[in-house]
């Protein structure tokens, strides 16, 4: 199966699955026994179109003349070959919209659509880049935000964190490529970066000093050390936010990590904190057992006790001196990264997102031990899910407070929240936008 028959058909049936698209993508590459390059194409063509699908849909709208509904593999053939046209910089664009044509002249109830399908994507070809400076250079925000991949629906959650020359300045932020950087197991530094460079994966220096900036998106398996434990493939936000358990941890007691996910932040706070132990919850089975996989793997498993079910009726083992809840959320700041999950919100999950962080975040001060402290962390940059999560938390409880020195805040990575907590922005090709607030219980 060549790639642009792979793609639209992930495109078109991935969700109807349940499966996101690097999964549907993964299953059909292996049923179908496809080629390294036809994998590529695909999974570069649904990055593209799921990063920015609203604007690809408003630059093909200009030239879709069809009166009737389009069938959903003629309309998302128009779609992907608009933004395949736009950003394949160096694919041939008559390939592209030839390779698109013809898989629809092979169907035999698509056939009639092929023409209508070729003419749009040559007129795109012919002047999207006029559109594309005009909605680049918009006063719109609206326009901005579709150039920026933000679906149009969440506008006002995000016109409720940030003024209008903020969010225009955040947008551009988003409009970055995403790398991958690497945490380096202590003492492994300068040798990772050797085996990188001698790899011919280039390596360079990160702000953070146990980190590894790639200039590419790479698969954990495929870093040389990975297996080894000597390096988790990890964007600068998270390694950040994990850091401020080392910074605030007091050095006794249990460490509760309430939604650890595949238990990279676990590994993290075990490997820079050597005397400390955490106990980990995960809702999800199989996350979990990728968490006890991931600690094997870092060799810090010994010191961990991982529980599968919801942190809203676990009980640990001891009463934690440190609580750290990377919570559910919208994952806004990552969208740029991970743009499919954007795609799956609305409203309604979105409401539905905040009660939940409400509900953990309260559940999380009410185990930790007095005196100790709950760190709070979001990848998501709307306000809603950040500041006033800790604003109601803290309203109900007097024994709280927020402890506002996280971090010295200079230059373009750190905004303060408004008024709680702190924005790590999506300001280079390694970081995400994330949120962090620490509390104190008195």
């Amino acid at each position: 199966m060549r790639g642009i028959e792979a793609a639209l058909k992930v495109l078109t049936s991935g969700d109807k699955n349940g499966s996101f698209a690097s999964e549907a993508l993964r299953k059909l590459a292996d049923r179908e026994h496809m080629k390294a390059p036809d994998i590529t194409l695909a999974s570069s063509l649904i990055y593209i179109v799921m990063r920015r699908k609203e604007l690809w849909e408003k630059i093909a709208g200009r030239f879709i003349r069809a009166q009737e509904k389009l069938p959903e593999q003629v309309y998302m053939s128009m779609i992907m070959g608009t933004g395949g046209l736009i950003e394949l910089r160096r694919f041939s664009e008559g390939v592209l919209i030839n390779g698109i044509v013809e898989h629809l002249r092979r169907n035999k109830s698509l056939i009639k659509y092929a023409g209508m399908v070729n003419a749009v994507l040559r007129k795109v070809s012919e002047n999207s880049e006029e559109i594309l400076n005009h909605i680049k250079s918009s006063s719109l925000t609206e326009e901005r935000a579709m150039y920026a991949g933000i679906p149009v629906w969440s506008l006002p959650a995000w016109l409720k964190t940030w003024s209008k020359a903020e969010l225009h300045e955040l947008f551009d932020m988003m409009n970055q490529p995403t790398y991958a950087s690497l945490r380096v197991s202590s003492g492994h530094t300068d040798e990772m970066m050797n085996i990188l460079n001698d790899s011919d994966i280039h390596a360079y220096p990160s702000d953070i000093s146990c980190a590894l900036r790639l200039n590419q998106s790479i698969l954990p398996a495929n870093v040389p050390g990975f297996s080894e434990g000597k390096c988790t493939v990890q964007s600068e936000s998270s390694i950040i936010a994990a850091s401020f358990v080392k910074k605030f941890y007091s050095g006794h007691g249990m460490i509760l990590d309430m939604c650890s996910g595949r238990g990279v932040k676990a590994g993290q706070v075990l490997q820079e904190n050597e005397s400390s132990r955490i106990e980990c919850w995960e809702i999800s089975e199989n996350r979990s057992k990728s968490a006890a996989r991931e600690l094997e793997r870092l060799n810090v498993i010994e010191r961990s006790i991982l529980k599968t079910g919801d942190a809203l009726t676990l009980e640990p083992d001891e009463v934690p001196s440190f609580v750290m809840l990377d919570a559910p959320c919208s994952g806004s700041g990552t969208w740029n990264r991970k743009p499919e999950s954007k795609w799956r919100l609305n409203w309604r999950k979105l409401d539905a997102l905040v009660d939940s962080q409400k509900k953990l975040l309260e559940r999380a001060v009410s185990l930790c031990e007095s005196g100790g402290h709950v760190l709070y962390i979001t990848c998501s940059l709307l306000k809603q899910e950040n500041e006033n999560v800790i604003a109601d938390v803290i309203l109900n409880h007097s024994e709280c407070i927020e402890v506002s020195n996280l971090i010295d805040v200079k230059g373009n990575a750190f905004r303060r929240g408004k008024p709680y907590g702190l924005y790590i922005m999506p300001c280079n090709s390694w970081l995400d936008g994330f949120y962090c607030s620490l509390i104190m219980k008195k």
